[in-house]
């Protein structure tokens, strides 16, 4: 009942707004139901077209490829180049009106904000309609959702409670923080999903084998990872224990759901209806050889508000063709590049990497990265600006999540280095890595 009441409210809301939100849904799905008939086709190249020519004639940041002739004539751009000429991706028709930000870190550990527009909220809303539905949960299921909730990304609690949404935050993964969620989703007789990180299923899995008890859960209609790679035996044994299909999702804060893996299918569907995705070669912007890993590149097809034309993720994955009733379909067979490490305070209690995201409160920070040395040294390397005075409060905060005892050292660098796939890695755990060199 309540259910039913949700959704007649979302929707009902939607039309009183002019029925926006029903309208990008419609089309999603359009498109995706075949990405490569000719009314597919035709919808996609003129939502490219659109945003092209409307990112030349409105913004200074690509006026000067004015004379392109196809998307591969403009560059390649990342996260560092925006934040350098940020103010020159604002569009001119959008820079007095009402928009929105979207904060995020990213796999790179450089604090980064974009701007989305109505338009490109409404669109963002829709498609996460249309693949939470894909995953098997529909509006006005009651929604578990595990991550690290902070001032950026958490909805007011009448919203939530409107959403159906319950709030665990990703910081509560002990033993007893996770028997008492289980129970009370054993306690919820509703119709349920579970969103979360790839890493919190990894540590669920791990308190079930070692309680050796199957959850007595019932209605549980989805589990979405997010963020992270999902491992192979986690879903394997997360499927086993919640009677379901888990599926994963690659999507980013700064554009939205890129891709995700259909029921029963390891591949990811792409989103081809809000987004044009390349695979580019390691080292060069040449496209990557057919079944190579290249870098993930991203042309967002509805912010109009600071267009993002050939955007370098900072993800690697590789493309796949798969046959579905006859029609072939480029796909992501891989996703790689996201996985995180935990990391433990000085009582040895592993903790998520997202409390490091902490930091991105602290001003005139370019980029970080923590390091976990030992069970009690960690270290912090930080990239600044002149104005930056943030040193004592940051060591200040993370001794109160990490331990009194912490040993935390600020180290300056100009620069976080690259990893040989051509990443940044913003945690990294060489304490972890020291004990399992240790039991080999």
């Amino acid at each position: 009942m309540l259910q039913s009441l949700r959704r007649i409210l979302l929707w009902t809301s939607d039309s009183l707004k002019g029925g926006k939100i029903k309208t990008h849904y419609n089309d999603i799905h359009s498109i995706l139901k075949n990405p490569n008939s000719s009314e597919s086709k035709i919808k996609r190249n003129q939502s490219l077209n659109k945003l092209l020519k409307h990112a030349v004639n409105t913004t200074s940041f690509y006026k000067e490829f004015a004379d392109y002739e196809c998307l591969e004539d403009f560059t390649v751009i990342d996260k560092n180049i925006i934040r350098d000429y940020y103010e020159d991706f604002k569009s001119s028709l959008h820079k007095n009106k009402n928009n929105y930000s979207a904060y995020t870190s990213g796999s790179t550990g450089t604090p980064f904000k974009l701007l989305h527009d109505n338009n490109k909220r409404d669109r963002n809303s829709a498609d996460v309609i249309y693949f939470a539905k894909k995953a098997g949960f529909e509006i006005g299921h009651k929604l578990y959702y595990i991550r690290q909730w902070d001032e950026y990304n958490s909805p007011k609690p009448w919203i939530s409670k409107i959403q159906n949404i319950y709030k665990h935050p990703v910081s509560k993964l002990s033993k007893p923080d996770l028997e008492n969620l289980l129970q009370d989703m054993a306690k919820d007789k509703s119709s349920k999903g579970i969103m979360c990180y790839a890493s919190v299923l990894d540590e669920m899995m791990s308190y079930l084998e070692s309680t050796n008890n199957k959850p007595k859960i019932k209605n549980i209609k989805s589990v979405i990872a997010i963020s992270e790679s999902l491992k192979e035996n986690v879903r394997i044994s997360m499927e086993n224990y919640f009677g379901i299909p888990v599926v994963s999702r690659y999507s980013n804060v700064e554009n939205g759901i890129l891709a995700q893996q259909n029921l029963g299918s390891r591949d990811f569907q792409i989103n081809w209806a809000s987004y044009f995705i390349e695979i580019l070669d390691m080292h060069s912007n040449a496209p990557a050889k057919p079944d190579a890993l290249g870098r993930i590149i991203v042309t967002d097809l509805y912010n109009y508000c600071m267009p993002m034309i050939r955007y370098d993720t900072g993800d690697v994955g590789q493309f796949s063709v798969t046959n579905n009733n006859g029609e072939q379909h480029i796909t992501l067979k891989r996703v790689e590049g996201r996985k995180l490490d935990m990391i433990s305070n000085t009582k040895g209690e592993m903790m998520s990497p997202f409390l490091v995201y902490h930091i991105l409160k602290y001003p005139h920070i370019i980029q970080y990265q923590f390091i976990q040395e030992n069970q009690n040294a960690y270290k912090i390397k930080l990239n600044v600006s002149s104005k930056f005075n943030s040193a004592q409060d940051i060591v200040t905060e993370f001794k109160q999540h990490l331990g009194s005892d912490a040993d935390i050292n600020l180290e300056y660098v100009n620069d976080i280095p690259l990893l040989s796939s051509g990443k940044r890695k913003f945690v990294i755990n060489n304490y972890n890595e020291t004990l399992e060199q240790a039991k080999v």
